[in-house]
């Protein structure tokens, strides 16, 4: 059963100019406190890219931007509750690549399209590892080794990037790879480094740092673009082709919130993301900053929906 946590912090910091957009409301929004909801617990990635957002976004309105945090039902918890709020511009969410897989998984697509993208903020790029021993030193060397060893791999849960990811590559390929689901990304990674699974995926920046030990092994980038984390790392999609997933990051509202104040929404995020100082702390995360406009945000939540529902039932995925 998952519990509610609940967490905010407030950001109050300077007062800044605000663009005019549109008619009505959007010409002075915001006017008072605006809410964030991040669907995960304080310290996470998306917690983390919350509150680095938070801060500029507050200079720029002179208005306070209130963090809450609502974990629960792999991002479906924060989710639901913002695609209820009131449509104002007031009440905001963080979101990542997880919400589509999450949706179809739990059959609450009535939630995501509850929601309007504002904007894809960054890529948090996902690393192919194996521990240091494995003979395998290349995606196609590892796939030729699960085809003829019984291999295992780490995810922090069904419906999550490492799985699906892994999922592709063992459609594409007909690799027969066992999946080991864990409670969340750090004992999915404490598996891999130990051994105890034969390969995983998690965030590049996290399975770096177990590089430089020599601990691990990293084989692949699982985007479809190298990272400027690693640019000498291959994409798996340079070896197989079509195994890709963008682990995105980005910034959401109430479907029904007029589209005058989603522009003004996405023009201060991409002056935010802009600042060198937000940039490097967004950098120093491991993130690769993206920003794009309303409509190719949701093209892109559209062909997640594709992407992910093909996936799941070919690889008859389950919710746990």
């Amino acid at each position: 059963m998952n519990t509610t946590v609940k967490a905010s912090l407030v950001f109050v910091v300077g007062v800044g100019g605000v663009f005019a957009a549109g008619p009505g409301a959007a010409q002075s929004y915001p006017t008072k406190a605006v809410r964030l909801i991040v669907p995960a617990a304080p310290g996470g990635g998306l917690d983390i890219m919350a509150r680095v957002i938070a801060q500029p976004l507050a200079a720029i309105w002179g208005q306070p931007i209130v963090v809450d945090n609502r974990p629960g039902a792999g991002v479906m918890l924060g989710a639901e509750a913002a695609s209820k709020a009131p449509a104002d511009g007031y009440t905001l969410i963080m979101l990542n690549t997880n919400l589509t897989p999450n949706a179809i998984l739990q059959n609450k697509l009535a939630v995501l399209k509850g929601l309007a993208g504002v904007i894809k903020i960054a890529d948090l790029p996902q690393a192919l590892a194996v521990p240091a021993a494995t003979p395998a030193s290349s995606v196609k060397e590892l796939v030729a080794l699960a085809k003829t060893s019984r291999l295992s791999y780490s995810s922090a849960g069904h419906g999550t990037v490492g799985n699906i990811s892994v999922e592709m590559l063992k459609l594409a390929t007909g690799a027969d790879i066992t999946h080991v689901p864990y409670k969340g990304g750090a004992p999915a990674m404490t598996a891999l480094v130990s051994g105890d699974v034969s390969m995983g995926i998690g965030s590049l920046a996290s399975t770096m740092a177990f590089v430089k030990t020599g601990r691990v092994k990293v084989l692949a980038v699982a985007s479809g673009k190298r990272s400027h984390l690693a640019p000498d790392i291959p994409t798996i999609s340079e070896t197989v082709k079509g195994v890709e997933l963008e682990n995105w990051l980005g910034l959401f509202a109430p479907a029904a919130t007029p589209r005058e104040i989603v522009r003004v929404l996405n023009a201060h995020v991409l002056k935010a993301i802009a600042m060198p100082e937000v940039q490097q702390r967004l950098i120093d995360n491991g993130y690769d900053v993206r920003g794009s406009t309303p409509d190719e945000f949701r093209k892109l939540i559209d062909s997640d929906i594709a992407m992910y529902s093909k996936v799941i039932r070919e690889a008859k995925i389950r919710v746990d």
